[in-house]
Order: C-alpha cells, then sequence, then structure tokens
C-alpha cells in the first residue's frame, strides 16, 4: 500500500519521499520478500527430499516387517493398526511427494515473471498455498510417524525444551 496515492500524495506532500524514492522502497521490499520466499520454498522442498519422505518411507517400511511378522507368527492375530498405519502414511507420502513436485514448479514458473510485482503477486496467488499445502501433510505425516523416526523436534520438544 506504499504506492496507494492516498499515500504518495500525503508522504510527497510532506517532502519525506519523492515519488521516485517511494518506487525504489516498494521494489526493494518486494524484491526482498520474493527472495526470503524462495529461499523458504526452496529449503522446505529440500526438507521433504532428503529427510521428511525418507524417514516417513524408514517407519512406513518398520511397520511392513512388523505387520508380516506378526501375520506369519500368529496368523489370526488381528494387524489393523499397522494396516491402517501402511494405508495412511502411503497415501500421504503421495500426498507430500506431489505436493513438494507442484511446490518446485511453481518456484520455477517465477522466473516467467516480467517484474519484481507480478513475482509477488505470483508468490501470494501460488507459491504460498502450496507450502501451505504440503506443509498440511507432512504436520499430519508427522503425527502418524514414530518419533525416534522423525528428523526434526516435535512440537512438544519445542515447547518443552529442547536438550
Amino acid at each position: 500500500h506504499l504506492l496507494d496515492k492516498k499515500n504518495v500524495d500525503m508522504l510527497t506532500s510532506h517532502k519525506v519521499f519523492t515519488e521516485k524514492e517511494l518506487e525504489s522502497r516498494c521494489e526493494i521490499m518486494l524484491d526482498n520478500y520474493c527472495k526470503t520466499v524462495v529461499i523458504e520454498a526452496n529449503t522446505m522442498s529440500d526438507m521433504v527430499r532428503k529427510q521428511i519422505l525418507p524417514a516417513v518411507e524408514k517407519y512406513l517400511g518398520e511397520v511392513s516387517k512388523t505387520a508380516l511378522t506378526k501375520q506369519q507368527v500368529a496368523p489370526n492375530a488381528s494387524s489393523v493398526y499397522e494396516k491402517e498405519t501402511i494405508t495412511k502414511l502411503s497415501a500421504l507420502t503421495e500426498q507430500i511427494f506431489v505436493a513438494c513436485k507442484d511446490l518446485e514448479t511453481a518456484v520455477i514458473r517465477l522466473a516467467e515473471s516480467k517484474n519484481t510485482i507480478e513475482e509477488s503477486y505470483a508468490i501470494r496467488d501460488t507459491v504460498l498455498g502450496k507450502m501451505s499445502a504440503l506443509r498440511a501433510a507432512v504436520d499430519e505425516a508427522e503425527t502418524l510417524t514414530d518419533e525416534t523416526y522423525w528428523p526434526f523436534p516435535s512440537y512438544c520438544d519445542l515447547l518443552f525444551g529442547v536438550r
């Protein structure tokens, strides 16, 4: 809103800034915003691909082995928990993978922006939503994954102190 007419009129009439100075300030702030969000999106993608998906897959493998062993040792034993966990986490890993690819594509498409304002709108309208969708799927996967497999401190760890 820095370049809204009423703000420009007020700031230029009191000789706080010239219109060119306001445009320059706006350009610098938007450029900083865009670079920051792109770094966050790339970091998110990197964390998902290198840490979160491998951790969930490792846990899925362990639960699968447990279910298989349980059925071999006691064929009549229930393995509902294991089967539901496997089904849900498998669906979530696919959802996370697709959301991660969507985010990466959206970040790449930012290069098509003609200027910083257009890029900031693309971030607001596309990238932030894709980051939120990815975060929601990862958060849900975290609730189903054994904490010993999770590569980051849990919310409880953060709230009550990481040692």
